[in-house]
């Protein structure tokens, strides 16, 4: 009889425990559940604005193209980066790439007209376009913090890492030099034969110039397995007040910056690297008024050139004839406009998540001007 009751008693003591941790568990288990389909949704959210923003030309589809664009434009009904000029997916236009480029002298699309436009209300997000692999100094910094030229007379070397997003080197990757340079009133291109990374993903390459330079550009064509990235860099830190510079549709539109004034700027010559590796002498000014800029009544330069954009140029090389404070008028090098997508810094278009956790990030490659690179959302659902 005893032993029943200590049995009874033992059963209800097992009965309280199990009733006291499903009290307790169940809704923390229901919590995990809730939070796991917040973000299932969020994701499934954020594949349906990557699709619209990366497959969709938008309306108008030649949107990016308008030359009098406004950062709220009216005209834009629908918004997507597509091409509205190339039939396969995940081809951007590089005109609307551009508008996304904070700053844009030509102006770029206000962020919250974006969220209007794409139905995100309540929504943040952030767009990031960048290589599909790194190229840095040898010690990994950044291009875009320290320079891989070394000049010592007329010898220019330059030795770079290629690896992978997540570090990992990359062997035997092509890589491919046009060095552009000028001192005084000199100027010279020179192109040169391909080197391979070795087991460290590490390579180095020496030319000897035909004399020696004063500004330096070094355009490096990557190529691993047949995609290509291409990098600028520069022997020493370009000048940023010659002119700003834009390509929209066939036309090269380029601006007096917002510094102090001084003397007048000539375009001497305009050289694009487009996607299949080639260079040449796109325009050769004459050092008239037609090519002149200043802070007068030359602010603005533009000039067309025939199917241009089709022949998918990546960037453009500017020799100027300009002044370089303290130093006196020289040939100075430029390039543009896509610096932002060139290595040099990361492109990213949107706002930033307090917390980075609590976004959804999807990624995949797309081509803009026949080049390689990886699209990545971040979205995240705002606090209220």
């Amino acid at each position: 009889m005893v032993n029943a009751v200590y049995d009874h008693i033992f059963a209800i003591i097992i009965v309280g425990i199990i009733f006291v941790s499903a009290v307790v568990a169940l809704p923390a288990m229901s919590l995990i559940n809730i939070r796991a389909v917040d973000q299932q949704q969020l994701r499934n959210i954020a594949l349906n604005v990557f699709n619209a923003l990366l497959l969709d030309t938008g309306e108008p589809a030649n949107w990016g193209s308008f030359l009098d664009f406004q950062m709220n434009d009216p005209r834009i009904k629908r918004f997507g980066l597509a091409s509205a000029e190339d039939s396969a997916f995940y081809v951007l236009d590089p005109d609307k790439v551009q508008r996304l480029v904070v700053g844009n002298p030509l102006n770029y699309v206000d962020y919250n007209r974006v969220r209007e436009l794409l139905g995100l209300q309540g929504y943040g997000f952030k767009l990031r376009i960048i290589p599909p692999f790194n190229v840095t100094n040898v010690d990994g910094t950044p291009i875009r913090e320290k320079s891989p030229i070394i000049i010592q007379s007329k010898q220019l070397n330059y030795s770079i890492k290629v690896s992978y997003l997540d570090g990992t080197p990359i062997p035997n990757a092509q890589v491919h030099a046009i060095i552009i340079y000028t001192e005084g009133s000199n100027f010279g291109i020179t192109s040169r034969p391909p080197v391979f990374t070795n087991a460290l993903g590490i390579c180095s390459d020496t030319a000897t110039l035909n004399f020696v330079p004063k500004h330096v550009v070094v355009v490096l064509r990557v190529t691993v397995a047949d995609v290509a990235t291409i990098t600028v860099t520069f022997g020493d830190t370009p000048p940023d007040d010659i002119a700003k510079i834009n390509f929209v549709g066939d036309e090269i539109i380029l601006t007096m910056p917002d510094a102090t004034p001084r003397g007048a700027r000539w375009i001497d010559n305009i050289i694009p690297v487009t996607s299949d590796d080639d260079i040449e002498f796109l325009y050769n000014g004459t050092r008239g008024n037609e090519d002149k800029l200043n802070y007068g009544a030359f602010k603005v330069w533009s000039k067309s050139f025939n199917g241009l954009k089709k022949r998918n140029p990546v960037v453009f090389i500017f020799n100027f004839w300009a002044v370089i404070k303290g130093e006196g008028r020289q040939e100075v090098l430029i390039a543009g406009p896509y610096h932002n997508l060139l290595g040099h810094t990361i492109f990213e278009y949107g706002s930033t998540p307090e917390d980075s956790s609590s976004a959804v990030k999807i990624r995949r490659s797309v081509i803009i001007a026949g080049m390689t690179y990886i699209a990545e959302l971040w979205l995240w659902k705002e606090s209220s």
